[in-house]
């Protein structure tokens, strides 16, 4: 009996040993308190009002909610869903799904695996390696996206009120193009710069509804190599850069 008795915790830890506990998704959220986490096995959610936010290494779905604080996320191997106010974001590298909304912080995406999603309104947005699918959509904010080579048909869809567009693509790259820009009277240079051969179309010139100044809409189609990706870009007032690297 005695002997039983002490054998109880031996076992349990062996036990633990041969079965380990799994980490489940930390929830943590505070006002003006930073957080810091190193690694989220199984993911999480954070908020914060003020403070600011550091991941290192995320292995689940990962939600993060800022007004103010910045937020710097090292590798999120799961989904990324990030809302923020005016809070600067920064991630190196996210593998999996990317959605993310700012009113006025930066966004920067220093590698995006999986299919992307950025939405802000005064915004500067950076991405400049892309493997996947891509949403923009821009209030004012500058846009910088690069392309990289990728296996499969991807679509790359931007729109913007008044922001500036740069899209960089690698020297092989093939796809179909369907933008539509806008023109202004004042504006004495057209608010497209290609030259991958495609076809630009001007319209004329109308009276804007909104103001006494005309404007004008410029078209650019064309296919480029296989024709395989396909590039959708919409602008009111803002201009567009593509580059071949």
């Amino acid at each position: 009996m005695y002997w039983f008795k002490i054998s109880l915790p031996v076992l349990a830890f062996g036990t633990a040993l041969a079965f380990p506990v799994w980490a489940a998704p930390q929830n943590q959220s505070t006002t003006l308190d930073d957080i810091s986490q190193s690694n989220l096995p199984e993911g999480g959610t954070l908020s914060s009002v003020t403070g600011n936010i550091r991941v290192g290494a995320s292995g689940g779905p990962l939600s993060i909610r800022t007004v103010s604080g910045d937020i710097h996320i090292e590798q999120s191997a799961g989904s990324l869903d990030v809302r923020t106010v005016s809070g600067t974001l920064t991630v190196d590298h996210a593998s999996g799904a990317t959605e993310i909304r700012s009113a006025s912080g930066d966004v920067r995406v220093n590698h995006a695996g999986g299919a992307a999603s950025v939405r802000t309104m005064s915004g500067k947005s950076t991405l400049p390696h892309l493997e996947k699918d891509v949403t923009i959509r821009s209030i004012s904010g500058d846009t910088m996206l690069t392309l990289d080579p990728a296996s499969r048909m991807r679509t790359i869809d931007i729109g913007t009120v008044s922001g500036n567009m740069t899209l960089h693509l690698p020297h092989d790259f093939g796809g179909t193009f369907d933008i539509l820009l806008k023109q202004r009277r004042s504006e004495k240079t057209l608010p497209l710069e290609q030259s991958l051969g495609l076809t630009v179309q001007t319209g004329v010139w109308e009276k804007n509804s909104d103001s006494s100044e005309e404007i004008r809409t410029i078209t650019a189609t064309g296919k480029v190599g296989d024709g395989r990706d396909h590039v959708i870009v919409r602008s009111v007032v803002g201009t567009l850069t593509l580059v071949q690297d």
